[in-house]
């Protein structure tokens, strides 16, 4: 404990001064491991819990654990920070962003350079945020900002090896590079109770979208469009709406207006009245066009709300979710109604299915086990 807090303290002056915190190597040292991710897990105190905002914090920490649990110190930081110059001779580089070519004149040339992939390749990912918002301007007449448009990167050229989340419509989108993606599976924030008690007669009705920022890429306008249609089925926005001022101009009608559609905004997962969302739910309804794997609809999943999702959502396509192939408000308008014809003891059983593959699937167990596997067998730390 008293080693715990000695680091914690130790890294947040070192974050706050240098950008830079440290995880040591257990037992005898065998070498240094760059991390360049986030840094904010590692000045929590042990009794300063992780953010639950995403599964990040802990996946994040957890890396650098296996690393020195292996015998390598690990040395973090944060992937946006344009600053940090590598001055050490490390066995492995891990970057999560595009600082690979930036860092590459500084390592040593038998530095194994991993890219760890969170979304789409740079180009699908704001081709597609174009896509979505050219076809908005098409239906409403109005041009709405980019919010999740990315840098180009050379990454995925430059890596020994990538790892990460996703599907085969996220891992196709680095095809031209001609490289095995190691697949690692996202984790979950939290896991719910089965859902076999749920009383789908009335949840039936009762759809539900979860996302972060980036509501046009996200889908959130069509799901808007289709729902504003559809005064029998009831939707639950939950998500940072508010912070996009043009959305919510353009969708103040169905945002504030419309009385089947509820907005909550940001909500605490862990939180009584985010289970009590879940639980009036049957299904989430969420037509990304870019992801890695979704964090929102993997805690869905565990809760056991029926994905009807985009397969640019990242979930494994084994999972059984509903797809929508075409992402418009027409597309969903069509599949919610086929699936609210679904018998109770059906919707029933196809939650219970949803909730197992996540309990077995999506968990901080599988997440380590996979990155274990990485470590040993391809890194061969």
């Amino acid at each position: 404990m008293l080693k715990k807090i000695y680091w914690a303290y130790k890294n947040k002056i070192a974050n706050k001064l240098f950008g830079v915190v440290r995880m040591p190597a257990q037992g005898k040292k065998k070498g240094d491991v760059l991390l360049s991710y986030i840094t904010e897990p590692f000045t929590h105190a042990p009794w300063e819990p992780l953010s639950n905002f995403h599964t990040m914090y802990w996946e994040c920490y957890e890396t650098a654990r296996l690393l020195s649990e292996k015998g390598y110190g690990c040395d973090i930081v944060n992937a946006l920070d344009n600053s940090f110059i590598p001055r050490k001779p490390y066995r492995v580089c891990i970057d999560s962003e595009n600082n690979l070519e930036r860092f590459l004149p500084h390592l040593p040339k038998n530095c194994i350079k991993v890219f760890f992939i969170f979304i789409s390749h740079w180009e699908a990912y704001n081709t597609a945020e174009e896509s979505r918002l050219a076809d908005l301007e098409k239906r409403r007449g109005v041009r709405l900002v980019p919010r999740r448009k990315v840098k180009s990167s050379r990454n995925a050229e430059i890596a020994d090896c990538i790892i990460g989340f996703g599907n085969k419509t996220v891992f196709n989108t680095f095809h031209k590079f001609k490289k095995t993606i190691f697949y690692i599976p996202i984790s979950s924030v939290i896991q719910f109770d089965s859902p076999e008690k749920k009383d789908f007669a009335s949840a039936r009705n009762h759809f539900t979208w979860m996302g972060g920022g980036g509501a046009v890429l996200k889908g959130l306008d069509i799901t808007l469009e289709a729902f504003s249609k559809m005064p029998d089925f009831h939707l639950h926005v939950c998500g940072p709406v508010s912070a996009e001022k043009d959305f919510v101009r353009e969708y103040k009608k169905e945002l504030e207006e419309t009385p089947n559609i509820h907005v909550y905004g940001r909500i605490d997962v862990t939180g009584s009245k985010f289970s009590a969302i879940l639980n009036r739910c049957s299904a989430v309804v969420y037509p990304s066009a870019g992801e890695g794997s979704s964090g929102t609809i993997v805690l869905a999943m565990h809760a056991g709300l029926i994905p009807i999702i985009s397969h640019e959502t990242g979930i494994q396509e084994d999972s059984g979710y509903i797809p929508l192939v075409n992402s418009t408000p027409e597309s969903i308008i069509k599949t919610v109604t086929e699936f609210s014809k679904m018998p109770e003891e059906s919707m029933r059983q196809f939650s219970k299915k949803i909730w197992a593959y996540a309990r077995t699937h999506y968990t901080k167990k599988q997440y380590t086990a996979a990155c274990t596997r990485f470590i040993e067998d391809v890194l061969h730390l």
